[in-house]
């Protein structure tokens, strides 16, 4: 795996590497940058205490663009039982993108059974997948499918590994992973066998763990849309079975 990273750290800015750049205008940042950004800064500022980030929800309003960024941060609650902690990602005084992360801490499991709603999670393990080729690292990260693949019709499982950290020198933890990872749940959910046509306004990404390893699963679960906006909803899992689910909202676009 590289050491390569999205961003570079110059004092309270970080400036894009070109592998941060996006699908849809030469000098936008991808969304997963964005978004792996936000949470980074999140957890680096605000996390600990044996709180778990359970939930990351990111409006992207603008494209943002290739250039040096800043991240603010403030927390709304601060109480024994949750964190609530707002980003903002600036360029040039203006505002890209905005997050709510909600940290929880754990306690003990209630008693009873509850139904899950959904079946087990039996995909073979990423050793037993081969990769996607990817010489030009189109995705930014190592993807090996499990049924169905981008561009196809029909269900969608897929295995995800990072290849790169977000900042330089320091480290890609389990929740970075997950916050870069729940971006690509909008191609996942939202591309066609005619191409892509919607980009995504947000992403949600919801935990009741931190995944263990360096790989994510993702399992398409719904593509529901009319009127040029799209909803999406992706189950998540690391090697040993499910730790939440992403959802995105979209809109009908066509690449410049």
């Amino acid at each position: 795996m590289t050491q390569e990273a999205l961003f570079d750290r110059d004092g309270d800015a970080f400036v894009p590497h070109a592998f941060a750049r996006g699908y849809w205008t030469p000098d936008s940042m991808d969304g997963r940058a964005c978004v792996a950004l936000l949470g980074h800064e999140i957890e680096r500022r605000h996390g600990g205490d044996g709180l778990v980030p359970t939930r990351l929800s990111v409006d992207m309003h603008r494209l943002a663009r290739m250039q040096p960024c800043t991240v603010e941060t403030r927390v709304i609650r601060d109480g024994g039982r949750l964190r609530l902690v707002e980003a903002r990602l600036m360029i040039g005084g203006n505002e890209y993108a905005r997050a709510v992360c909600q940290l929880l801490r754990p306690a003990p499991v209630p008693p009873g059974q509850v139904w899950p709603g959904h079946e087990p999670w039996d995909a073979p393990h990423p050793d037993q997948v081969a990769s996607v080729p990817d010489p030009q690292r189109m995705w930014r990260a190592e993807l090996r499918p499990i049924a169905g693949t981008i561009g196809t019709y029909g269900p969608r499982r897929v295995w995800l590994r990072s290849w790169y950290a977000i900042v330089g020198g320091e480290p890609l933890t389990p929740f970075t992973r997950v916050a870069y990872a729940s971006d690509f749940a909008s191609p996942w959910t939202h591309w066609s066998d005619a191409g892509i046509h919607y980009i995504n306004t947000d992403v949600i990404a919801q935990l009741h763990r931190l995944p263990a390893g360096e790989w994510i699963g993702l399992e398409a679960i719904l593509h529901d849309a009319s009127q040029g906006i799209a909803l999406g909803h992706c189950r998540i899992y690391d090697e040993t079975g499910p730790i939440g689910s992403v959802s995105t909202t979209a809109l009908a676009n066509s690449r410049a």
